[in-house]
């Protein structure tokens, strides 16, 4: 019932969605064109200005010059490398298209891995690569021009930037998002031609790594950082000697005024006295209704609403004044809210002598937001505000149309505002919010969430200043424009990826000149906020917080300032085994299945927050998480993208147009389809938007489909053993790997049969069979037997082929994730229980089975068609498209474990290989032998060796204290501990797991990878540490005791606020790091075995494979009485080059006394007698791998002479 409920929900939603676009024709090779402008645009000047200021869009086709780094410089030292001047001759074969950033088809490409953004399939390769460079144009001066001021103007130019006038410097620039203009009056001439150089230095360059962060410039996130070049509008401007500079609306709404701050410039030699007046005039909205016009801007003037009362200005030469009109409004003009979007314009213009000099128009809305106690008010009245959130996603984000259609599903979802996230978004995405009623909470690109910025630096700071007064003038007069927020996740970089508390002073001194800065330039908006940083340490006049549960929420409202979420939800990070919290099972199904879950968790954190009060939220994220990216051009969705033919194409390339124009929009690059493609609707939700929609719904929350999800409908039911087999019967090579995983489970092996119509054959399906043995495998089978084929691979397929009674073929299908099917052997077992993604990197399965055994069979369990390895914990810009891609270009045969009967025998034919190295894989195969009737020992754990979770602590074993090293003033001890993830990274997950290490000793100090770490607390019996910030991988902690502490000695770890995070910690005694210096191979064997055959790459995986149950040479497992401390295998290797660093030798064994002493004068010679020396005769003696086995922990006592 629950499933039908939800797929009428998901069919209903689907109705629902804008219509299909129309007005695209296909070309005469099958590609799909779209005959819309990409970017319609008006321009930088008004219609209504034009009689008195004119432009020229330099946009086209310009000249472009890489210019190669010098050989001495290095990344990340602080220092760019000077910009040579452009050299004759040199200039690429290809122009650049202006504006567009010239690494543009490196953004989020990773061998096209996820979305696909080559934009300019026409740009060189090798320009993705280019850190610097120039661009040329020739541009005519228009012969109207003579005597006007005359600007060269950037919308908006990526990096450090050098503007030249016929080979003279005029001017540069170094912010990457906002607008500058450079006055070249002097430097050119009415009716003749200039050339203008653009010398771009990418932001990277100057990136300084030293010692935190390394951004010196608020450089945003994946977008801003990367790209270089001019990526926005460019235009030469003629203004009039006298003009208006700048209008700033302040609508004044509770005192019924309207206040005008005009700034007047006089570019001449003398005194000007003139008359300023205007009018205020209702401003139209003419944009069509279909998909692909209503983007495009259309308006006209209405009926005159208010006059301007004229006023007498005197400017002096060479000079600005600025001038404060005041206009009385009683009830001429009707409010901007998100639900009337009313718009004004207010036409200013400058008189003498009857003459007019200059016309300027300003665009505003008549609203105003004020703060009270715990509320925001609109017009004097409290208002709620939901929305979205997101970053910016290159070239398809780069047009109105993709404004006009993310408001649209913002609206579309019950919300009314948007917080553009990371960076400054280019200006058109306000005034789109203005005419559609959107609130924004405008954003600067000081974001600080991957520890990019270098926040111990002067440089930034003083950077972060401009770059907020210059963003905020830019944007003041944008009615939809509710608030600013300076910065985003500053405090906990700081506290938790830095772990520098003493740059605090530093970031309140910045919030308060922030603050400072949006008050002298704005002071009509109240609302001053640092997402995800609370009020600011008090300094800001609101409160917001990010991915808050009920006690932080309750911990917002109790600080009594109007509060609100900036980010929430799991949407960005949750893997499937995190989003199992909200809908279990079915959350590891598919991509589908994680967002019912997704729908679930979205659906309550909206309404708690509508129901605490908060003034404003935004989940994260709607637009990129919650709706499906678009195959947008392409038919056929199970091959990968095609430069050449999929995707949108754009018609032919127009010089001196406003507004990008790329060659192509490629498939999975976006979530909207603003009329490109026919075949696709505006938006494709998945069921987390339709819960959005809901919670958001007019006054309270509506029914949802996902509101109560009864997560036991997805689970396994009971299982029932089969009756056991009286004989098992093993066949495959000497190092088998599947014999060793079957001894660690303890499975009793028969040496002979006895009973084939009661046995069962488990075959290593690596192995290849000999005649001998096929001919006995078919006598038994035809009384009975049954057959186990495991790992069944392309070399051995026609062996077992013929000993099946039905063929089998198999696919090629990587996965680690499965879903089982409740039958036979893997009855009782979940979709968790075979959900590996998390756990190894390797495949459990590289094939599927397909074939007349399978079709006539029982499939018993399926591979994922999600490869969850394309999400977990990968990058933001391409998890979501190499997700659903995965799916969509999954066209194997999923079937990995298969039964078929064939008269009395059974045959259980599985691709899967060895999965069994992780608790969950090991625990898993013991329940499919259960299952199987497959009779093993019990295995038992010696739990003093053990690090164990028990009341959500995970406790050092006793025999921690044996491990303990006599100091000159006291005892110590390193452990190494493995986080699958780092706690210093808010990009992977928000709200990181934050890990506390508790020891029980009177003194106590502690180090993290060689750095000290200070206790939070300590007192006579125990110091507690919190928030450990560990890295992802190995970490060294060392604790240091007393002299008399080594009998109490204890300590246990555990998490603050994700107690499950606790199970996926490792610890080892021996530092792994050591496999990682110089040239190092492991060898989990004898390292000459099979002529060097075992010995593997030294990373990560191959040191954890050397502790696993069966290690691949032959007869070494482990057994229930094994150390811990002990490789599986007695004779593992470590092979290092060269000899081994003196750090990391901690001790010398030795098998008597008589080589001890030789040992120690060696030692004293060589100046290492701070290394232990032991004499230990068990260790060199080859009864050494027999004791090692029965768990015997060897006798050694220290030599001292």
């Amino acid at each position: 019932m629950k499933r039908n409920a939800i797929l009428l929900s998901l069919l209903t939603t689907l109705f629902l969605l804008p219509g299909k676009a129309v007005g695209q024709t296909t070309s005469s090779d099958g590609k799909l064109v779209y005959n819309f402008p990409f970017a319609p645009s008006e321009g930088l000047v008004n219609r209504t200005e034009k009689e008195y200021r004119k432009e020229v869009c330099l946009n086209g086709y310009w000249d472009f010059q890489p210019v190669a780094l010098p050989g001495s410089y290095v990344q990340g030292k602080g220092v760019a490398p000077e910009l040579s001047l452009p050299k004759e001759g040199a200039w690429s074969k290809t122009r650049i298209k202006i504006p567009s950033p010239w690494n543009i088809n490196s953004f989020a490409n990773r061998n096209v891995e996820g979305p696909d953004h080559r934009n300019y399939p026409s740009y060189p390769k090798e320009w993705e690569q280019v850190k610097m460079a120039w661009m040329k144009k020739t541009v005519t001066i228009p012969n109207d021009w003579n005597g006007q001021q005359i600007k060269l103007y950037f919308e908006a130019v990526a990096g450090y930037t050098e503007v030249y006038i016929n080979k003279e410097k005029v001017g540069e620039n170094f912010d990457l998002f906002l607008p500058f203009s450079i006055d070249i009056t002097n430097k050119v001439a009415a009716g003749e031609t200039a050339e203008v150089w653009v010398g771009v230095r990418s932001q990277s360059l100057f990136e300084n790594n030293s010692t935190i962060g390394r951004r010196i410039v608020p450089a945003g996130s994946m977008w801003g950082y990367h790209i270089a070049g001019i990526w926005q509008d460019v235009y030469l401007l003629a203004l009039p000697k006298v003009h208006v500079e700048d209008v700033y609306v302040k609508p004044l709404v509770s005192k019924n005024m309207l206040e005008l701050e005009v700034t007047v410039q006089n570019n001449t030699e003398k005194k000007t006295d003139l008359q300023l007046q205007g009018k205020i005039n209702e401003w139209v909205n003419l944009a069509g209704t279909d998909i692909n016009s209503a983007p495009v801007p259309a308006w006209e003037l209405g009926q005159e609403a208010l006059r301007v009362v004229p006023v007498k200005v005197s400017i002096p030469a060479n000079a600005s004044t600025k001038v404060v009109l005041q206009v009385p409004v009683s009830g001429e003009l009707n409010y901007w809210t998100p639900e009337q979007p009313n718009l004004y314009a207010v036409l200013l213009s400058l008189q003498a002598k009857k003459e007019t000099l200059d016309m300027k128009y300003e665009r505003f809305g008549w609203r105003e937001w004020t703060l009270q106690g715990t509320t925001q008010y609109l017009n004097g009245k409290p208002y709620q505000l939901r929305g979205d959130s997101w970053h910016f996603m290159g070239i398809p984000q780069m047009t109105r149309r993709y404004a006009w259609a993310w408001f649209t599903a913002i609206k579309g979802m019950n919300a009314n505002a948007v917080r553009p996230h990371a960076q400054i978004y280019p200006r058109f995405y306000m005034d789109v919010a203005d005419e559609m009623g959107i609130c924004v909470l405008n954003e600067t690109a000081n974001w600080a969430s991957d520890g990019g910025p270098k926040l111990d630096s002067e440089l930034f700071w003083e950077a972060s200043k401009e770059h907020l007064k210059r963003f905020v003038l830019r944007d003041r007069n944008h009615a939809s424009v509710f608030g600013w927020s300076i910065s985003n996740e500053n405090k906990p970089v700081i506290l938790h990826v830095y772990n520098r508390p003493e740059l605090m002073p530093q970031q309140k001194k910045a919030w308060e000149d922030w603050r400072d800065i949006v008050r002298a330039n704005d002071p009509t908006r109240p609302w001053i906020s640092a997402d995800g940083e609370d009020d600011g340490d008090g300094i800001l006049p609101v409160t917001v917080g990010h991915y808050g549960d009920m006690n932080s929420m309750k911990h917002w409202v109790g600080i009594g300032k109007p509060w609100g979420i900036g980010e929430h939800s799991m949407a960005y990070y949750g893997t499937p085994e995190q989003v199992a919290k909200y809908n279990g099972e079915r959350a590891y199904e598919s991509q589908l299945g994680r967002m019912e879950g997704l729908a679930n968790e979205c659906y309550h954190l909206l309404g708690n927050q509508r129901d605490m009060g908060a003034s404003y939220s935004t989940v994260f994220n709607m637009a990129w998480y919650s709706l499906k990216p678009l195959p947008l051009g392409k038919k056929d969705m199970t091959t990968e993208p095609d430069i050449n033919k999929d995707g949108i194409f754009f018609t032919e390339y127009k010089e001196g147009v406003p507004g990008v124009q790329p060659e192509r929009v490629g498939p999975y690059c976006t979530t909207f389809n603003p009329g490109y493609d026919p075949n696709l609707p505006l938006y494709d939700p998945w069921p987390m938007y339709d819960a959005m929609r809901a919670a958001n719904a007019p006054g309270h929350p509506a029914w949802s489909a996902y509101a109560d999800i009864d997560k036991k409908q997805y689970e396994a039911p009971t299982a029932t053993p089969a009756e056991k087999y009286k004989e098992v019967i093993f066949i495959g090579g000497d190092d088998s790997k599947l014999k060793g995983i079957l001894d660690a489970q303890g499975v009793k092996f028969a040496a002979k049969i006895t009973a084939p119509a009661r046995m069962i054959y488990i075959v290593d399906g690596t192995y290849t069979l000999s005649a001998a043995e096929k001919k006995s495998m078919l006598a038994n089978i035809a009384k009975g037997a049954d057959v186990w084929i495991w790992g069944l691979t392309p070399q051995t397929l026609n062996v077992y082929n013929e000993i099946l009674p039905l063929p089998v073929a198999l696919d090629n299908l990587k996965r680690s994730s499965f879903l089982p099917v409740q039958k036979s052997w893997i009855r009782g077992l979940n979709n968790s229980d075979f959900y590996f993604c998390e756990l190894q990197r390797a495949d459990a399965s590289e094939y599927s089975l397909t074939g007349a055994l399978v079709e006539e069979g029982d499939v018993l369990l399926n591979a994922c068609k999600t490869d969850w390895r394309a999400w977990n914990k990968r990058p933001e810009e391409i998890k979501t498209a190499s997700t659903v891609r995965s799916e969509y270009e999954c066209t194997a045969a999923t079937p990995v474990f298969v039964k078929y009967r064939k008269d009395a025998s059974c045959f259980y034919i599985s691709t899967l290989k060895e999965f069994t190295n992780s608790e969950k894989g090991y625990n898993t195969l013991g329940v499919i032998l259960k299952n199987a009737g497959i009779d093993c020992n019990e295995i038992e754990v010696k739990s003093n060796e053990v690090f164990f979770l028990r009341d959500n602590q995970l406790v050092f074993p006793v025999a921690a204290k044996e491990k303990l090293v006599k100091k000159a003033d006291g005892w110590a001890l390193d452990i190494y501990v493995f986080s699958p993830r780092p706690l210093d990274d808010l990009l992977i997950e928000p709200n990181m797991p934050k890990l506390t290490l508790v020891v029980k000793a009177k003194e106590c100090q502690l180090a993290i990878n060689d750095k000290a770490y200070a206790a939070a607390s300590q007192n006579r019996h125990e110091a507690t540490y919190k928030e450990l910030p560990l890295l992802q991988g190995w970490n060294k902690v060392s604790i240091k005791i007393g002299e008399r502490d080594k009998n109490e000695f204890s300590g246990n770890f555990k998490c603050d606020n994700r107690n499950e995070f606790l199970s996926s910690l490792k610890i080892m005694y021996i530092n792994p790091e050591i496999v990682k210096i110089r040239d190092i191979k492991v060898c989990e064997c004898n390292a000459a075995r099979g002529n060097g055959m075992y010995i593997r790459r030294g990373d990560d995986e191959s040191i954890e494979n050397l502790f696993a149950m069966r290690v691949n040479s032959f007869r070494y497992s482990r057994t229930a009485r094994m150390l811990s401390s002990c490789p599986t295998n007695s004779q593992t290797e470590i092979l290092i080059k060269d000899g081994i660093p003196r750090k990391y030798i901690k001790g010398i064994v030795v098998g008597n006394e008589e080589t001890a002493r030789m040992v120690y004068a060696m030692r004293k010679t060589l100046g290492a007698e701070t290394i232990d020396l032991f004499i230990s005769p068990e260790v060199v003696t080859t009864e050494w791998r027999a004791l090692v086995q029965r768990g015997v922990r060897p006798q050694e006592k220290e030599y001292v002479d």
